[in-house]
């Protein structure tokens, strides 16, 4: 009867898959969550079909593109991996991945499993698989309303490990994170950046790690790379960053990324200090798995950016960047890889407070985002938009942005070819997370019609020369 109910299930999560693929829906969650229904135990017996190891990244930034640019090394080496791409990183996305990639009966065999998961998740997926490693990118604040405060969350995943054979894969330069080797007894791999030209000597953005774990003294830092991330002490009991395995060194932000990983030169087309560390994470995981050189080099340089992680579009000829905000850290370091760009440049801002935003919108004021608004910084206009473009307009304003630069347009659409018809020669698209994928559908839409214009414009030109 197991096995009738387990085929049953996959029937209906592939059926419901297809189905919502066909109108449009993307079919990440409705598939695992029918099936889940109709089996508990799917995930649990899907997972059994791995043949060599399960691997599973979290943390509040970077996890998605982590995941993202290792299941394209994996892709590159030629392995076969269950990988939840989208990022439904809840067990009924997680569940669908599975699903997509088995047979019919649910006994196919795939080599790896590469699984993104949210922070909260984590101890109700290590309930129905067992991975060999846990990658822990790093822990800022984000959507108070949803997780609690950040404490709550880090021993949420610390008693999720604990008593496990777990190995962690953990950035080093995060002390929120580096103390789980001492909390839970597990092997630790860490990796982390040398000093940089990046690096702050002082640092005004909010720092959740400002005190130690251990006895809770202020800690001293020599550096910091962003927020809580640098070289640390705790001059009262001596916690400070550990060991590292792999050392990204010789970082180089032009504005692609250009660094070296042990001796292993890595090029990016990423932009922006954040996305070195998810470089950097993605290298260290794959190094363990005992992958050459040469095919995490190749994969991280030709890896695209998925949607809203620094996403390019080229629309009537301007570059067009998508990029996801969802907490202060996160835009700080969106802001700071804006800076980057030395050409004239416009932004646009969506902001949401639906569910899976946070209702809180208050972060917008702990982000620096007085980094963005000086003049010589070549910004031309910033267009507001979404359910709650009052308040980030005003957030910009009283960041000293020109209030003639600011514009204010509800609508999603309506905003962002306002954003294009300034006169500029970059676009930077900021969006929480449940207006993300309609601006990426707009921008789409707006770059097949420059595509088509463009191409109508080379017709006529050649009828009339000819």
């Amino acid at each position: 009867m197991k096995k009738v109910a387990l085929i049953i299930a996959i029937i209906a999560g592939k059926f419901a898959a297809c189905l919502s693929k066909m109108v449009g829906t993307g079919g990440t969650s409705i598939p695992g969550k029918i099936a889940l229904k109709l089996y508990p135990q799917i995930l649990k017996e899907l997972a059994a079909n791995i043949s060599e190891e399960i691997f599973v990244v979290t943390g509040t930034n970077g996890k998605t593109t982590t995941t993202n640019m290792l299941a394209g090394i994996l892709k590159e080496k030629g392995y076969t991996f269950v990988h939840n791409r989208a990022g439904a990183n809840m067990i009924t996305g997680i569940t669908t991945a599975f699903i997509k990639e088995t047979d019919w009966l649910g006994k196919r065999k795939t080599a790896y499993a590469l699984l993104e998961t949210d922070e909260a998740n984590v101890p109700l997926l290590l309930k129905q698989l067992h991975p060999r490693v846990v990658l822990i990118t790093n822990f800022f604040s984000d959507q108070l309303d949803r997780y609690g405060e950040l404490d709550t969350t880090i021993n949420l995943i610390k008693d999720a490990v604990r008593d496990t054979n777990i190995e962690l894969v953990l950035n080093a330069d995060d002390p929120l994170v580096t103390h789980f080797k001492n909390d839970t007894g597990l092997h630790c791999w860490y990796y982390g950046f040398d000093d940089t030209n990046y690096d702050r000597v002082l640092s005004e953005e909010g720092r959740e790690g400002r005190f130690c774990v251990f006895c809770a003294h202020e800690l001293y830092y020599q550096r910091f790379h962003y927020a809580q991330l640098g070289k640390f002490c705790c001059p009262e009991c001596g916690n400070k960053n550990p060991e590292r395995n792999f050392t990204a060194h010789s970082l180089m932000l032009t504005p692609k990324i250009e660094m070296k990983v042990n001796d292993i030169e890595i090029i990016s087309p990423y932009q922006g200090f954040y996305n070195a560390y998810n470089v950097l994470a993605a290298v260290s995981l794959a190094k363990l798995v005992g992958i050459e050189d040469a095919i995490i080099q190749k994969a991280i340089a030709n890896y695209e950016p998925d949607a809203g992680r620094m996403e390019q579009f080229e629309i009537n000829n301007r570059k067009v960047t998508l990029i996801l905000v969802k907490n202060p850290t996160g835009l700080n370091q969106a802001l700071a890889a804006i800076n980057t760009e030395p050409a004239r440049k416009t932004i646009f801002f969506a902001l949401n407070d639906n569910v899976a935003d946070g209702r809180d919108i208050s972060w917008i004021w702990d982000a620096d985002i007085e980094q963005i608004t000086v003049l010589h910084l070549n910004v031309e206009a910033i267009v507001c938009s979404g359910q709650r473009s009052g308040d980030i307009a005003l957030r910009f304003k009283y960041a000293d942005a020109p209030v003639d630069r600011i514009y204010i347009e509800d609508e999603l659409q309506s905003g962002i070819k306002k954003a294009l018809s300034v006169a500029a020669d970059a676009t930077y698209v900021l969006s929480t997370y449940t207006a993300l994928f309609i601006c990426r559908d707009i921008l789409i839409k707006l770059q097949q019609e420059s595509i088509a214009s463009a191409d109508l414009i080379d017709q006529i030109q050649k009828s009339t020369e000819s």
